[in-house]
């Protein structure tokens, strides 16, 4: 079961590219809240033009990835439970978890133009 921590402390914290823009970099999480953003804007005021396209976009590159980081989840509990003693795999967890937290809240590793402050953002500040 340790699969879903490691999933959901990646798809928080682990950068991903921006639909296919180079040089932006955002974790699954934004993807998420990107699309439903956008899904409830088109539900309350139908967009033409390029917003289909754009929702389609979103929502896709956020279930890809997210599969992704599925798959990446479960290689690591598997990689644990072979490597690493008992409870071993809680350890890494709590190692990786203190590592990506603290690079996301200490450094600027997201780049985006979807969030309020400028293009370079920790965590805290992509989030907010």
């Amino acid at each position: 079961m340790m699969r879903w921590g490691f999933f959901w402390l990646l798809f928080w914290t682990f950068p991903f590219p921006l639909l296919g823009l180079e040089g932006l970099l955002v974790p699954a999480a934004r993807f998420f809240q990107l699309a439903a953003s956008l899904t409830v804007l088109v539900a309350l005021e139908w967009a033409g033009g390029m917003v289909g396209p754009m929702l389609g976009l979103l929502w896709a590159h956020a279930l890809v990835y997210s599969m992704t980081l599925y798959v990446l989840s479960r290689g690591i509990e598997r990689g644990c439970a072979v490597f690493l003693p008992t409870h071993g795999d809680r350890r890494l967890l709590v190692g990786l978890t203190i590592l990506l937290v603290g690079w996301g809240v200490l450094g600027e590793p997201y780049d985006s133009s979807f969030h309020h402050s400028d293009a370079h953002a920790s965590l805290v500040a992509l989030y907010r």
